[in-house]
């Protein structure tokens, strides 16, 4: 038998309970009256200068439910708080004001509605999170006249931050950024999985308006793929951004130096032997190797129209 507990004791313990009880009751009135209901109507009445402003946009209720479990987009989804900041005191009871967040917090907010492979970047390791630009540093939510709710046009918005690319795109050869035909996004936007930079790496992306050099050939130039030269695969010859030389080249590949082919090929007095002659001492090296990003018929990557030259019949070169 469990022994029985004083009278004493048992009407001490029953005050605990009770007083117990009624903290907690207390407490989660408390929590109840800061609980977070979906509402849009009641804050559109106080800031009706957004109500117009969201109509053109992405975050619109499109006319239906403004609050509620139905409700295509409420306002609190966002700005999180306390309903006693419209039924109360909204100096008192502030609400989420989500450009305050950092960019961690800011990504994780907004990730609850946009799920995509960039968003989930941004929760992971994106260059913009980590040095703390956040998604409203770009993007404007209650109202924007760009697409994807940019705050400008998106060279324009890219290169405000980016001044140095900027100088290169004003460069003779480059990418037709500032003409509006190419955007930064059609290069730095292409993520095929997360946990990753949000920065084109290797030939994947690049291959997206120059299908002609993506292969498979038989005969691969190894500057060409993503295990060598560090991944650089297409950057390793080419500036993305604009450079000085044709075809948006880092060095040249002519006479005297042939610097962009030299800084992995050596191959001595290669323009000055007894089989060449003083004739091709000058040449450039695409004059002869024609297809630098990958042949079908030779390891050399020469032009087959060389065998009118006499090339292949000394043995030296071979398809």
């Amino acid at each position: 038998m469990s022994p029985r507990i004083p009278y004493r004791y048992a009407f001490s313990f029953l005050i605990a309970c009770v007083s117990a009880l009624a903290s907690l009751a207390l407490h989660y009135g408390d929590l109840s009256a800061r609980d977070n209901p979906r509402v849009s109507a009641a804050c559109l009445e106080c800031h009706a200068d957004q109500a117009a402003a969201l109509a053109a946009t992405a975050h619109r209720s499109s006319g239906g439910a403004p609050d509620g479990p139905d409700a295509r987009v409420a306002c609190t989804d966002c700005h999180a708080g306390d309903q006693r900041h419209w039924e109360d005191d909204p100096n008192q009871y502030a609400m989420t004001n989500p450009s305050k967040l950092d960019a961690t917090a800011g990504a994780q907010l907004c990730s609850a509605c946009h799920q995509n492979a960039h968003q989930q970047n941004m929760r992971e390791r994106n260059s913009h999170a980590t040095n703390g630009v956040g998604c409203s540093a770009c993007h404007s939510v209650h109202a924007s006249a760009h697409p994807a709710l940019l705050k400008e046009a998106e060279s324009a918005l890219c290169l405000r931050c980016h001044t140095n690319v900027a100088a290169q795109f004003a460069r003779p050869f480059r990418h037709p950024v500032n003409d509006q035909i190419v955007k930064c996004s059609d290069c730095h936007m292409t993520l095929d999985q997360t946990r990753r930079q949000l920065s084109p790496n290797g030939t994947s992306v690049c291959m997206k308006c120059h299908a002609e050099f993506e292969g498979p050939f038989p005969y691969e130039h190894q500057a060409t793929v993503d295990y060598s030269v560090e991944e650089g695969a297409c950057i390793s010859c080419h500036d993305p951004h604009g450079s000085y030389l044709p075809r948006m080249l880092k060095q040249p590949y002519e006479a005297p130096h042939f610097q962009l082919c030299t800084q992995c090929h050596s191959v001595p007095r290669h323009n000055s032997n007894s089989m060449h002659g003083r004739t091709w001492s000058g040449v450039a090296c695409n004059d002869c190797h024609t297809d630098t990003h990958g042949s079908y018929v030779s390891r050399l990557f020469l032009s087959e129209s060389l065998e009118g030259r006499g090339c292949f019949n000394v043995g030296c070169h071979k398809f």
